[in-house]
């Protein structure tokens, strides 16, 4: 195992931590431990579980098609990380004498396979992995689902699971879907702001690593650079996207959500009664939408809702300062003729103290179906599978896949542990990445007329949800 993955398995435990406080010299101190040895004690290991014999019965598991990618691996074939899923599966089925039956649908968004094997009573699958939007949340609440909270072994807090999926998307202190180390294909998703290193020290602006670390990374100051960023480079005097050099863009539907999102934008949030509560018609929404109209203003960047294609290009081509992408975007803009950075969306201001990176809707979650009648053997070996993951699947996954074996800084490390920590959800079906777009392109925030139209679906769409969160 490379140094720096060693490193990071220590990093891994401490940023929650680090991200969640803000402000004082020694909680944003960028230096990495030092490490020795070849292998990282974790303080997690399966000895911690129970026994437990499967009898050699298969444990199954359906998934989305794309999403099987560190979930599924029939042999070791030289590829780093597809050889630790491999391994890691290979223990699990040796430690709990079973045999994993994993299989990838054959479409995308396989909600109707879903919903049909759960309504026949097909025990088949002992857990589905599916994106988060389409169907599932209202297949939460017809009751397809089991609580996580119903498996004694699981321990859904602990750092191998991603504790933002309980709490920002299950409510009333019900956990029916859930993400993590299990299944890595959830932080490929986490949106971040990619900028090009090269152009900001051409005009001279600093990179925002400091910012980052002291927590001043505001939408202002991300307004303040990407205005610095335009230029007519086509000397046509109009402003067109495919000749000139912008300050920032991406493509609107992962966009527009994950600036809204950075700012602290959530529709849904758990009230004092631990109950689902709207969370939309107030002063921060407001401001959320004057500053993404601000930052949006139809020259240095703009909202727009067709293909990525051309903003990749921009990017890759240095016509573009800044830009949304995936934490992926490490490895896919590597060998480019510029070097990059990485930095989170930006907060509204200071008194956020926290960074929300957006874990787009694509992200691949679990769900445990109520045909499931071993909940107790399921819930020790997916808690098994997270735990091997997290010690020996996710220290490839970031020297391999994020490529932060070539980082070119130690800041990049940092901004990766930064992001994947600060990773956050939306509920779906309140606010979506269109309705900012209307908002954006008239340049207009008619947010409280909107709201207004909306309010009494809204209503009893939440009303479905506490009926259902309270029983």
């Amino acid at each position: 195992m490379k140094k720096i993955a060693l490193i990071l398995a220590l990093v891994l435990m401490l940023t929650p931590v680090l991200v969640a406080c803000g402000g004082s010299e020694d909680e944003t101190s960028r230096e990495a431990p030092t490490v020795s040895e070849e292998v990282v004690d974790t303080g997690f290991s399966l000895d911690q579980l129970p026994e437990l014999d499967f009898a050699e019965q298969s444990f199954g598991i359906f998934i989305d098609k794309g999403g099987a990618q560190y979930l599924i691996s029939e042999e070791e074939t030289g590829d780093l990380v597809g050889d630790a899923v491999f391994q890691r599966n290979i223990a699990i089925e040796d430690r709990y004498n079973l045999t994993f039956n994993m299989v990838e649908a054959e479409v995308n968004q396989p909600v109707a396979e879903i919903r049909n094997f759960i309504m026949s009573d097909d025990k088949t699958y002992h857990m589905f992995v599916n994106v988060q939007h389409n169907a599932m949340p209202s297949m939460i609440l017809d009751g397809f689902f089991v609580d996580w909270n119903e498996m004694e072994y699981l321990d859904y807090t602990q750092p191998y699971w991603n504790s933002r999926v309980a709490n920002d998307i299950n409510f009333g202190g019900k956990v029916y879907t859930m993400g993590g180390d299990l299944n890595l294909k959830t932080y490929n998703s986490t949106n971040c702001v990619l900028f090009n290193k090269n152009l900001f020290d051409d005009l001279g602006i600093d990179y925002p690593y400091q910012d980052v670390y002291d927590y001043t990374w505001t939408i202002d100051k991300m307004i303040a650079i990407s205005k610095m960023g335009y230029s007519d480079l086509n000397g046509n005097s109009t402003w067109d996207k495919e000749g000139d050099r912008l300050g920032f863009n991406g493509w609107g539907w992962e966009m527009n959500t994950a600036v809204y999102i950075g700012m602290g934008g959530k529709p849904v949030i758990n009230d004092e009664n631990n109950l689902p509560a709207l969370n939309m018609n107030n002063e921060r929404t407001i401001k959320i939408i004057d500053k993404m109209i601000e930052l949006f203003d139809g020259t240095n960047a703009v909202s727009e809702m067709s293909s990525p294609a051309l903003y990749n290009q921009m990017f890759t081509e240095g016509r573009l300062l800044m830009k949304d992408g995936f934490i992926t975007g490490l490895s896919l803009n590597r060998g480019s003729d510029y070097e990059f950075g990485l930095v989170p969306y930006p907060m509204l201001d200071e008194e956020q103290g926290e960074y929300y990176s957006r874990a787009a809707n694509i992200a691949h979650l679990c769900y445990v179906p109520t045909t499931n009648v071993q909940l107790e053997e399921t819930g020790i070996i997916l808690e098994a599978m997270s735990i091997e993951s997290y010690n020996n699947v996710r220290p490839t996954y970031y020297d391999v896949t994020l490529n932060l074996k070539e980082a070119p800084d130690e800041e990049t490390i940092d901004m990766v542990d930064t992001v994947l920590a600060s990773s956050a959800y939306m509920y779906e079906g309140f606010i979506t990445a269109s309705t900012l777009d209307k908002f954006i392109k008239n340049q207009f925030n008619s947010f409280t007329s909107w709201y207004a139209g909306q309010d009494a679906p809204f209503r009893q769409q939440l009303k479905k949800m506490i009926e259902f969160y309270g029983a």
